[in-house]
């Protein structure tokens, strides 16, 4: 292969949006520079897209639809950008979606291209966020006017020459290694690291990177006789706070809950706290954990529902009670509180595995490409943990054979166990000296399903976001098979070449072994997954026969009744045939791995038969799961079809109450538990979320915001929007929600209970709201949730219509939010599977379970608007019901005091902009 041209063509476009059928280009830029950086030529051109440019994309990049009407097409345009860029490398950022785009307008490049984004996740792999500002701020590179083609591509130019000194200051033998493995997959970024010196490199010369030395772990020093937290000792903790955390505001609520929190400790017991918004329930309940924790030498277990409160805990928060207890006294060195980050097995790098694998399995490209994005990021972690690099889809699939799960090296310790070298040790043994450990739900209940030994044995729990447990302990108690993730398991033993991809798993590691008996059982095992591949589809598809063709309604519970079904012969004799074929390609899997273990390779040899083996076990998981639920007419499970995005279908269970086995396998064994959330109570009662989550009797404590919603909150209602199950319904919402959103001048939220309905407002609105100049974010079609927070944030003259992942978790302060409009009253759909099974347990299921959950998901959406003491705006609630159902009041009687208006959409609209206006 010719090296790369030392000419790079740096490109960049900007389009009407992301999705590459429906979208076009608006502008294309390009810069053409030398190895130096020395800009040679440039081209630029305005681009008639022959489709409207959404208005937040005008705002965005300032390309209007006026600026492009007289601008030439693409065609137009194509071989002027084709001459100009010529066989010289390609260059920009996330460039595989400007060059899909381009060549979707038959613009083609014959040079390579190098990625700047992939480029710095090589060489700056712990950078956090690496968008084109992101990379240019932190390498110091000029950086012109963000959303226009010519200014991106100079930018993008700039940090690719960057990116190219800062891989001339490593190490050469590493910086060889390197582009060795990069080369495997991307040769022009070998090129771009290393020039053509790589390809001299000896074999003999990888060395294996180094690794950081494990920290010495101090034990806890458990006391015989238990101290209770010292009255007044919690007061004066948070007295000392505004001495060393920046604008705190003592809240009457956060220390009430502290107090409570630490007289849990004292009594032992179970509680349910719940906290309004803007109390500051994380410091309320972590500085008595920590006193206690301290005095007693007693470790505390924190559950947080999500990693990024995980780690917001771990260093924000954390960090900050350190602090408080250094400046009230209770500790002298901020050391003295040990805390402890703690995540499932597959998260941490096993070490074995990697290193064994790592001489030999350079020819293996998956392997090479996640080596080399962890080349230079191994010698600086302490952790191993994967969340420190940014992995793209594929490497995280090629993780997983070398992830700690499924790893047997605590029980039978290894070099690198005795080393103190293992990721998951260390983590296992920080945990083990920490007075305060963070973990997560799907951690929390996993070791529970396991039978422990994941987290350091505790007695003290305190459970956040305790409104999700019961969700996250009915997918962790319960499966999901479908085509796709039985063609990822075939695909880790073996994938055969495609278009887009390169042959891969551990077939393409057992052909590199000599031995006639592996390589025997290679194309074996090759053949046998062919073989699996036909019968999939029919499996997946008779079950898919099942769901209605139209409709919303995609899921469909299997109940004794759909399995006398005369039509139910089908799936079970597609998955008969199925079964057969994974059961032939298992006892070939096992086959291979006694040969591989009969090579006398050593430690390479274990590692690989252990990663066939790890193959096999993932395999066989599915397939037992889904043996189990085609058979399963237990009443303790429910099992049900659900339609995939390919059309067939996948097979679910979930365990009808998870209550009693958190309260068995949990809550029973533990001294104290503390379950905490914004929104616990409906109907003035926790009766609801304990008996869901499986409490006995449970203590409880209500605590209100410290917010003034009176002042800061108009709560609307409607009288001229028919019942949602009014044909009607969907036009006098779309135009309600024009009015109101004119009314705000964007700073909206919408939220939707159904994306269906989502869509149709969305559609319906659309026109008049651009013709407004508001911009209208469709959440799954103008990208993910992030994204458009953060386009609100940055352009507030915009509405976000949301469903689901909106409901909660949305952090949106000051004027960017300012409306906040609930479509419906949010009740679960009456045919979904876990729904309809968990109703039936129920004598008044309706008043029981329905309606508190729906109560419970209104204040979770309420708890948007308001998330900081000046934040201020308009609940506009969409349904007629709120006020003419009896059951209404229960939704409002659920929120903070607000002031109240109740009128047609006209006088709701005119009332929200005066008191947004006042």
């Amino acid at each position: 292969t010719p090296p790369v041209s030392q000419t790079f063509v740096a490109v960049d476009i900007e389009t009407t949006g992301l999705d590459l059928d429906r979208d076009r280009i608006t502008e294309v830029g390009a810069v053409r520079f030398d190895a130096d950086g020395l800009v040679l030529d440039s081209f630029e051109s305005l681009v008639n897209p022959g489709r409207e440019i959404p208005r937040f994309i005008e705002e965005m990049t300032g390309i209007t639809n006026g600026a492009v009407k007289g601008a030439p097409v693409l065609s137009d345009i194509a071989t002027a950008l084709m001459v100009f860029a010529g066989d010289s490398t390609i260059v920009g950022q996330n460039i595989g979606f400007d060059l899909a785009f381009l060549r979707r307008g038959a613009v083609y490049f014959p040079g390579q291209a190098v990625d700047t984004a992939a480029l710095s996740r090589l060489l700056i792999p712990n950078l956090p966020r690496r968008g084109l500002m992101d990379l240019a701020a932190h390498l110091g590179v000029p950086a012109e006017e963000h959303h226009r083609a010519l200014p991106d591509a100079r930018a993008a130019a700039n940090i690719f020459v960057a990116l190219r000194k800062q891989a001339e200051t490593i190490e050469p033998l590493v910086r060889l290694q390197l582009a060795r493995l990069v080369a495997i997959h991307d040769l022009a970024m070998a090129e771009a690291i290393a020039g053509d010196e790589w390809r001299e490199m000896p074999v003999s010369e990888r060395a294996l990177p180094s690794v950081r030395r494990a920290p010495a772990y101090a034990s806890l020093d458990k006391k015989e006789t238990r101290t209770a937290i010292p009255a007044g000792r919690v007061r004066s903790v948070f007295a000392a706070a505004d001495t060393v955390i920046d604008d705190f505001e003592e809240r009457t609520e956060q220390v009430q809950m502290a107090e409570a929190v630490g007289e849990s400790f004292r009594r032992g017991g179970h509680y349910m706290v719940e906290a309004g918004t803007g109390e500051g329930k994380s410091l309320a309940y972590l500085v008595p954990a920590a006193l206690h924790a301290l005095a007693n030498g007693e470790r505390v277990v924190i559950s947080t529902n999500t990693i990024n409160l995980q780690e917001q805990l771990f260093t924000k928060d954390i960090p900050a009670l350190r602090r408080m207890l250094k400046a009230a006294g209770v500790i002298e060195d901020e050391s003295a509180l040990r805390a402890s980050l703690l995540k499932g097995r597959s998260n941490y790098l096993c070490l074995r595995r990697w290193t064994a694998s790592y001489a030999s399995n350079l020819g293996d490209p998956d392997f090479a490409k996640l080596a080399a994005a962890m080349l230079l990021w191994l010698p600086e972690t302490d952790t191993g943990d994967r969340a420190e690099l940014n992995l793209d889809g594929d490497d995280w699939s090629t993780w997983h054979r070398f992830s700690a799960q499924d790893t047997d090296c605590l029980q039978r310790p290894n070099a690198q166990v005795r080393e103190g070298n293992c990721f998951l040790q260390r983590a296992r043994k920080s945990a083990e000296s920490a007075h305060l450990v963070v973990v997560n739900h799907a951690l929390l209940l996993a070791d529970i399903a396991a039978g422990g030994g994941a987290i350091a044995s505790y007695d003290h729990l305190i459970i956040d976001e305790a409104h999700n447990l019961e969700d996250v302990a009915t997918k962790q108690f319960g499966g999901m098979v479908s085509r796709r993730t039985l063609a990822e398991a075939l695909d880790g033993i073996h994938r055969p070449r495609r278009s887009d991809q390169r042959e891969g798993g551990i077939v393409t590691l057992l052909k590199a072994l000599p031995e006639g008996a592996v390589t025997m059982a290679a194309a074996a095992l090759e053949e046998a997954v062919g073989a699996v591949h036909p019968k999939m589809a029919p499996c997946f598809e008779q079950l898919a026969a099942f769901l209605p063709r139209t409709g919303e309604d995609d899921r469909l519970l299997i109940d004794r009744s759909v399995r006398a079904q005369p039509a139910w012969e089908g799936p079970e004799n597609a998955w008969d045939a199925l079964d057969k074929s994974l059961r032939g390609v298992l006892g070939i899997v096992s086959r291979a791995a006694e040969a591989v273990a009969a090579t006398g390779g050593g430690d390479q040899a274990d590692t690989l038969a252990g990663e066939v083996s790890s193959a096999a076990r993932r395999l066989e998981e599915l397939r037992g799961t889904l043996q189990d639920l085609m058979s399963t007419t237990g009443d303790e499970t429910i099992v049900w079809i659900a339609r995939e995005r390919d059309g067939t279908a996948s097979l679910n269970s979930a365990p009808l109450d998870v209550g009693p086995t958190l309260w068995e396998k949990l809550f029973e064994k533990k001294r104290t538990v503390v379950a905490t959330s914004a929104t616990l109570s409906a109907g003035g009662s926790m009766d609801y979320a304990a008996r869901r989550l499986g409490f006995d009797q449970p203590g409880t404590l209500q605590l209100g915001s410290p917010f003034d919603y009176e002042r800061s909150t108009l709560l609307a209602a409607f009288t001229d929007i028919p019942d949602p199950n009014d044909r009607a319904y969907t036009d006098a919402v779309a135009a309600a929600v024009v009015q109101l959103v004119k009314a705000s001048e964007g700073r909206t939220l919408a939220l939707f209970t159904s994306h269906a309905a989502l869509k149709k407002t969305a559609e319906k609105a659309r026109r008049e709201l651009e013709e407004a100049g508001i911009s209208v974010l469709v959440q799954g079609a103008d990208g993910s949730p992030a994204r458009l927070r953060d386009n609100l944030v940055e352009h507030p003259r915009s509405v976000i219509f949301g469903t689901a992942s909106f409901w909660e978790g949305v952090d949106i302060r000051g004027d960017a939010l300012s409306m906040l409009i609930i479509a419906k009253l949010p009740f679960a759909v009456p045919s979904d599977p876990v729904y309809r099974a968990r109703s039936e347990q129920y004598d008044n299921a309706f008043g029981e379970y329905a309606l508190p959950g729906a109560v419970l998901k209104f204040r979770q959406g309420f708890g948007r608007l308001i998330r900081d003491k000046s934040d201020y705006g308009v609940v506009a609630v969409l349904d007629r019901r709120v006020y003419e159902k009896r059951y209404g009041q229960d939704f409002i009687d659920a929120l903070p005091r607000c002031t109240r208006f109740r009128g047609d959409t006209a006088a709701v609209a005119a009332r929200a902009r005066e008191w947004l206006t006042r």
